[in-house]
C-alpha cells in the first residue's frame, strides 16, 4: 500500500489517458435552452418528475451533483454550482444538479432564493482558469449571487428535504431517465460524520443513515435498471467498509475521504473539466473516471497543503473484503482475545479525528492498519489469528483500485476504514434534543455489514463505557438520566460559545484601541467598561481553547509545530486579556499599548519563528547546505508556508 505525497497513486491512470486529459480543448459550445430560471416551472416535492424528452440523445457521461447546501453550506453549494458553470454540459456529457440552499436573514435584502431547485448545469462563455474559479469561489459568498446563476432553472421543489435518501433516490431516477448516458456518475456534496449519517438537512434534522442511502441506490438501480458506475461522496469519513459494502450491488466504484474532507470540499469544478477533456478524444470507461476522480482529489489537497486521504474502491470486491474481515472478527473471538487487548489495538489504529473533537471521526478507524497491528502484536501469535489478519489485509488491497494519503496526521491511512470505537453501546448525544430514534449503538445493527460479520461482536466484548458514567450508574442514575445530563450539558456549553466568541471579537477590537492610545468603546448593547470585561472573557475562553488544543496536540497528535501553534495562541490570548484591563486598571495602563501591539502581530511572529525553524534545519545540511544564505531564507520561507494549513492563517 503506497502513501504517495505529491506523486500518484498506486495502478493509476497510464501515460495515454493523463496526456489525453492534458491536451483536450476547452469547454464545447452552449447548447441552447429556452427554460430560463425565470421561467422555471415549479414542481411540489411530492408529485412525480418531469417526463423525459422522447428525443432525448443518449451520451457518454451524465454527473448527477446532490450539492446539499441546507445547512452550514449554504454558500458553498452556490458558489459550486456557479463554478461548475465554467464547464458546462455540451454534446457528450451532461451536467445536472439537485441544489439546496439554506434561508438566511439576509435574504429579504439580496432576494437570494432558498430551499431546492434542479438545474441543467450549461457553460456560462468564460475561460476556464484558475483565475475565474478562485474569484467565483470568494464571490460565492457575498449576498445576492443566487441571481447571477445562469444555468436554467429545470424545476423547483420548494423546501425538499436533502436529508432524505427518498429526495436523493427521486433526484436519481428523474436524472437517469432524463439525461440518458452510458455511464452515470454520482456526486454527493454534502455534511457527514461516517456511519453516524451524511447529507444532514438541519431545516429538518434529517440525515441519510448508511441503509437509507443503500436503500435509496438499491430503488434506484431497480427502477431504471441502471446502476450508478461512480460515485464520489465529497464529505468527511465516508470511505467504510460499512458504506462500501452497503452499496455494492448498485454501484461501480466508490471514490471519498477515509478522513475529513479538506478545506471547501472536493475541487468539482476542476474535475468536471478533467473529466470533460478525458472523454474528449474517446469515452472513458468507470474505472479511468474513478482513478481520475481520486487524482484530481489528491492534486487539489497536495497544492493547498491540506491533509487529503481520497481513495476509490471497486464494490465488485466488497465480497471478498466481508468474508476476509469476518474471518479476522471470528478468530479474535474465538482465541477469546482479551477485551483490554482489543481496546489497546483500536486506540493504537489510525483515526481521521485530527485537530477535530468530533467523536464520529474518531470511531473511524484505518481497517489495514488495525490488522497489521494485530498481525505484529507478540501476545496475537495464534495462526489462525496471523493468517486471518493476512487475509484481510490482502483483501483490502485487492479492492482499493487508487489511494493517497497525505497530510501530518494520517501516515497509516490505507485507502479504507472501518467503525471502530471502544465505547461501542455507550454512546450519547453531541448535540440536543435527544433524537427521537437515539441508540446507543449508533444503529450499527441495522448496517449489513455488522449483519454479516462478527465485527460488532468483537467491538461489543471489547467496549468500555467512560469513568464518568460508570460512577453515575453506581449511584443509581439509570440510562435516560445519563442521556438528559450529556444532551443538557451539550446544550449550554453551546450557549455558552456563542457569547464568548463575541467577547473575544470585543476583545479585540479593545486590544486595538488600547495600541492605538484610544479608549475603550462599547459594542452592541454593552458600554464600554462592560465591553472591555466582556473581552477579557473572551480572551480567557481563546487560552482555554488553546490550552486544550495544546495538551492534544502533545498526547495525542504528538505534533510539536502544533504544540507551538497553541502555545503562542496562549500567549495572544493573554496579550489581548492584558490590552483590555490596561483600560480599566491603571497599573496596567502603561503596558496597553505593547500588549495591544503584540496580540496584533502574533501570527506574523509565530510565522517567523517557523521560517527560523525551516532555516535551521536547511542550515545544519538536512538539505540543500550548499546553497546561497538567499536561498536557504527563501526556501525556508517556502517550507513554512508550505507546510501550513490554511485554516492556521
Amino acid at each position: 500500500m503506497s502513501s504517495i505525497g505529491p506523486n500518484l497513486p498506486r495502478n493509476f491512470l497510464d501515460a495515454a489517458a493523463l496526456r489525453r486529459a492534458a491536451e483536450g480543448p476547452a469547454p464545447g459550445p452552449r447548447p441552447e435552452e429556452t427554460d430560463r430560471a425565470a421561467e422555471a416551472p415549479r414542481k411540489s416535492p411530492d408529485s412525480s418528475p418531469a417526463p423525459p424528452s422522447s428525443e432525448a440523445a443518449e451520451k457518454e457521461w451524465t454527473v448527477l451533483l446532490y450539492l446539499n447546501g441546507k445547512n452550514a453550506l449554504a454558500n458553498q453549494a452556490i458558489s459550486t454550482l456557479k463554478q461548475m458553470e465554467f464547464v458546462g454540459s455540451d454534446q457528450k456529457m451532461d451536467f445536472v444538479a439537485q441544489v439546496g440552499r439554506a434561508k438566511s436573514p439576509l435574504d429579504r435584502f439580496s432576494k437570494d432564493w432558498s430551499g431546492v431547485r434542479r438545474y441543467h448545469v450549461q457553460h456560462n462563455g468564460k475561460e476556464f482558469t484558475p483565475a475565474e474559479i478562485v474569484k467565483g469561489a470568494l464571490m460565492g459568498f457575498l449576498p445576492g449571487q443566487t441571481r447571477k446563476i445562469e444555468s436554467p432553472v429545470v424545476q423547483d421543489l420548494g423546501q425538499a428535504d436533502m436529508g432524505s435518501a427518498r429526495s436523493l433516490e427521486e433526484f436519481l431516477e428523474w436524472g437517469i431517465q432524463a439525461y440518458p448516458a452510458k455511464r452515470y456518475m454520482v456526486v454527493m456534496m454534502g455534511p457527514s460524520t461516517g456511519v453516524s449519517g451524511m447529507m444532514r438537512d438541519d431545516t429538518t434534522g434529517n440525515q441519510m443513515k448508511v441503509p437509507d442511502l443503500g436503500q435509496a441506490l438499491a430503488n434506484v438501480h431497480e427502477k431504471t435498471g441502471r446502476k450508478i458506475d461512480v460515485l464520489n461522496l465529497d464529505g468527511s469519513a465516508t470511505n467504510t467498509m460499512e458504506l462500501a459494502y452497503q452499496i455494492k450491488d448498485h454501484v461501480g466504484y466508490m471514490v471519498g475521504s477515509q478522513g475529513i474532507q479538506s478545506g471547501s470540499g472536493m475541487p468539482l469544478a476542476m474535475m468536471a473539466n478533467e473529466m470533460k477533456k478525458a472523454n474528449t478524444d474517446q469515452p472513458q470507461d468507470a474505472l479511468t473516471m474513478a482513478r481520475y476522480m481520486t487524482l484530481m482529489n489528491s492534486m487539489a489537497a497536495t497544492a493547498s497543503q491540506f491533509s487529503s486521504t481520497i481513495s476509490a474502491i471497486d464494490l465488485e470486491k466488497m465480497d471478498d473484503v466481508k468474508k476476509a474481515w469476518d474471518g479476522l472478527s471470528q478468530e479474535l473471538l474465538a482465541a477469546e482475545v482479551p477485551a483490554a487487548k482489543i481496546r489497546e489495538l483500536l486506540d493504537k489504529t489510525q483515526d481521521f479525528q485530527g485537530r477535530s473533537k468530533n467523536q464520529a471521526y474518531q470511531n473511524s478507524r484505518d481497517a489495514f492498519h488495525f490488522a497489521q497491528l494485530v498481525q505484529a502484536d507478540p501476545q496475537l501469535s495464534n495462526p489462525r489469528i496471523q493468517s486471518a489478519a493476512q487475509a484481510a489485509m490482502e483483501a483490502i488491497e485487492g479492492a482499493l483500485v487508487g489511494d493517497a494519503a497525505l497530510g501530518r496526521y494520517d501516515k497509516n491511512a490505507h485507502g479504507m476504514s472501518v467503525f471502530g470505537p471502544t465505547h461501542y453501546g455507550f454512546f450519547r448525544p453531541d448535540g440536543t434534543p435527544i433524537p427521537k430514534d437515539f441508540s446507543h449503538e449508533a444503529h450499527y445493527d441495522k448496517i449489513a455489514f455488522a449483519a454479516d460479520t462478527g465485527w460488532d461482536e468483537v467491538l461489543t466484548k471489547s467496549a468500555r463505557d467512560s469513568g464518568f458514567n460508570r460512577a453515575a450508574r453506581s449511584l443509581g442514575l439509570s440510562e435516560t438520566a445519563l442521556d438528559r445530563i450529556h444532551a443538557n450539558v451539550s446544550q449550554h456549553k453551546s450557549k455558552l460559545t456563542t457569547p464568548l466568541r463575541l467577547g473575544s471579537m470585543i476583545g479585540w477590537t479593545n486590544a486595538m484601541n488600547a495600541w492605538g492610545g484610544r479608549p475603550a468603546t462599547g459594542m452592541l448593547f454593552l458600554n464600554p467598561q462592560t465591553a472591555v470585561y466582556a473581552g477579557v472573557a473572551g480572551a480567557g475562553w481563546d487560552a482555554a481553547q488553546a490550552l486544550e488544543g495544546l495538551v492534544y496536540s502533545a498526547s495525542e497528535l504528538k505534533d510539536r509545530q502544533a504544540v507551538v501553534g497553541n502555545a503562542f495562541d496562549i500567549a495572544k490570548a493573554g496579550m489581548k486579556a492584558t490590552a483590555n484591563l490596561s483600560h480599566v486598571i491603571p497599573a496596567l495602563a502603561p503596558f496597553g499599548a505593547t500588549a495591544g501591539a503584540l496580540m496584533f502581530l502574533s501570527p506574523w511572529i509565530q510565522n517567523f519563528y517557523g521560517i527560523f525553524e525551516q532555516y535551521q534545519q536547511i542550515r545544519d545540511g538536512i538539505e540543500l547546505s550548499n546553497q546561497p544564505l538567499a536561498n536557504k531564507v527563501g526556501l525556508a520561507t517556502a517550507r513554512h508556508f508550505g507546510g501550513k494549513k490554511l485554516w492556521d492563517e
